[in-house]
C-alpha cells in the first residue's frame, strides 16, 4: 500500500470518528497490509528489513496525522520487538506472526517494569514455578492497545526466589481481568486499562524471557527510540499547520516557527546518530533520555504554537483540539519526563566516573 494511501485512510478513519474505538484493530491492520509493522525486523523473522530508524519514522509518519494511531503503532511495535529479542522459538513461529499481521492487539504492559529497572516501584505481578508452567497473580494499574479479547500482553513478573520473569499473556487466559477503558483526556482509543491477573496458570511456552533483569535493558533503547517517534510526527504536524498562517496577522511569529525547525533539525539528527547504535554505553543511553525529553516538550511547546497561528479557529473542535488533548499524554508516557529527569539525576556521577 503506498504511504500516501496509508496515510490518508488513517486519517480519514480518525476524522470520521474521533475516537474509532472499534476501528483501532482495523487502523493496526492497515498498517501491517502496508508492511510498516515489520520495519526493522529480519525478513528470516517475518519483518521488511530496514532498521530500527525506518520503523521510528513509520511511527513518526502515522503519529503526525493521528497521535492516538501512532501510539497503537508504537505498543504493537514494541510488543513485536519483545518477541523477535526472544529466545523462544515458539513465540516466533506462533505469536509473532499473528501480532505482525495485527490479527491481535500486543501490549507492551512494561510500565511498572521500566520504572522497576530505574529502581522507582517494586514489580507488581508475582510467579509461583510449577511442572511445565508458571502462575501469576497481581495486577497492572495502566496499560494500553488491550484490545477487548483480541491481546497478548507484555508483562515482567517475579517469584519467590527473586527471579524475574518476561512473559507474555494471551488475553483469552483463565483468571485475566480487564476494567473497562479509562475515561481519559484524550487518546480515547487507544483501549486503555487496567488488568487483573487471578491465579492465571501459562506453560512455559510465554515465557518471552528467563533472565528478566538482562532482558529489560537489552529492549530499553528501542522503547524508548520508537516512543521518540510519537513527538516527532506531532511536531511535524504542528509545523505543517502553522506554515499557512504565517503570511497574515501570524507572520509576527515567524521566528519562533524558525527557532523550533531549527531545534527539530537538531534533535532529528540525535535521533539518526542514536537508531545506529546496536550497543548503548551509560553515556549514549543518557543521550537517549536526553532526546526523549527535548522531543517532548518541543512537541508540547509547537502544539500552543500552532493554537496562537490559528487563533479563534484553533480553538474550534478539530486537529488542533485535537492534538492538544493528545499531546498532553506525551510528558506522562512511561517512563514520563519526571521519571527520565530522575534517572538522568541518579545516573550522572556514574556516567562521570
Amino acid at each position: 500500500m503506498p504511504t500516501t494511501t496509508l496515510l490518508n485512510e488513517i486519517q480519514a478513519l480518525s476524522a470520521a470518528d474521533p475516537e474509532h474505538r472499534s476501528q483501532s484493530l482495523d487502523i493496526l491492520q492497515l498498517i501491517a497490509q502496508a508492511g510498516w509493522l515489520g520495519f526493522g525486523i529480519d525478513r528470516q523473522q517475518g519483518g521488511n528489513g530496514g532498521s530500527i530508524l525506518d520503523a521510528v519514522e513509520a511511527i513518526a509518519a502515522v503519529s503526525e496525522v493521528c497521535l492516538t494511531s501512532g501510539f497503537a503503532f508504537w505498543c504493537q511495535r514494541t510488543f513485536i520487538q519483545y518477541l523477535v529479542a526472544s529466545e523462544n522459538d515458539w513465540l516466533k513461529s506462533e505469536v509473532l506472526p499473528i501480532v505482525l499481521r495485527a490479527e491481535k492487539a500486543g501490549a507492551t504492559g512494561m510500565s511498572n517494569a521500566m520504572k522497576h529497572l530505574s529502581g522507582l516501584e517494586p514489580l507488581r505481578l508475582n510467579a509461583e514455578r510449577q511442572t511445565g508452567g508458571i502462575q501469576l497473580q497481581g495486577s497492572l494499574p495502566w496499560a494500553s492497545n488491550l484490545v477487548p479479547k483480541q491481546f497478548f500482553v507484555a508483562v515482567a513478573t517475579e517469584t519467590r526466589d527473586g527471579e524475574v520473569l518476561i512473559v507474555a499473556i494471551p488475553s483469552h487466559a483463565l483468571g485475566v481481568e480487564r476494567s473497562p477503558d479509562f475515561d481519559l483526556l484524550g487518546m480515547v482509543a487507544a483501549s486503555t486499562g487496567a488488568l487483573n491477573f487471578d491465579r492465571v496458570w501459562l506453560p512455559d511456552r510465554w515465557i518471552i524471557a528467563e533472565a528478566g533483569r538482562a532482558f529489560l535493558p537489552k529492549v530499553r533503547p528501542s522503547f524508548l527510540l520508537f516512543q521518540c517517534g510519537l513527538p516527532l510526527g506531532t511536531i511535524r504536524a504542528a509545523l505543517k499547520a502553522i506554515a499557512p498562517t504565517l503570511s497574515g496577522p501570524s507572520a509576527v511569529l515567524n521566528s519562533r516557527y524558525s527557532q523550533v525547525q531549527i531545534r527539530l533539525e537538531g534533535l532529528t539528527a540525535d535521533l539518526h546518530a542514536l537508531a545506529q547504535l546496536s550497543e548503548f554505553s551509560l553515556p549514549q543511553l543518557r543521550q537517549l533520555f536526553e532526546l526523549r525529553i527535548a522531543l517532548t516538550r518541543l512537541a508540547t511547546e509547537v502544539t500552543w504554537l500552532e493554537l496562537e497561528a490559528r487563533g479563534g479557529k484553533g480553538y474550534h473542535a478539530g486537529s488542533t483540539t485535537k492534538r492538544l488533548r493528545e499531546v498532553a499524554f506525551l510528558p506522562v508516557l512511561t517512563p514520563s519526563l519526571v521519571q527520565l529527569e530522575r534517572e538522568l539525576q541518579r545516573t550522572a556521577t556514574e556516567a562521570v566516573a
